[in-house]
């Protein structure tokens, strides 16, 4: 899930040769459900904060389809992010 639109979606999808859908979350529901939104309301009053607020972590879940969560990173925005394969890797094995 993203916070970015569909088309931005879409197309990282694409060029990672992806097959499946991805989720936009720009109502930012599902980033808040799932704890990895910042949505303090004093991070807007931060000049140092404000550009984080209401803007998602990085945060990768895997969900197969029976519901279950095979599969979570999280991180602060600008940093570490898992390798590609890592998370592919993962996709595969729910095949």
């Amino acid at each position: 899930m993203s916070v970015d639109f569909n088309d931005a979606n879409k197309a990282w999808a694409e060029k990672l040769g992806l097959t499946y859908p991805l989720v936009s979350d720009t109502r930012r529901q599902m980033t808040k459900a799932y704890g990895v939104l910042f949505d303090d309301p004093k991070m807007a009053e931060d000049p140092q904060r404000i550009a984080t607020y209401l803007r998602a972590k990085r945060a990768w879940f895997v969900i197969d389809k029976q519901g279950m969560l095979r599969y979570v990173k999280t991180s602060e925005p600008r940093e570490w992010q898992p390798p590609n394969d890592e998370i592919l890797k993962v996709l595969s094995e729910l095949k």
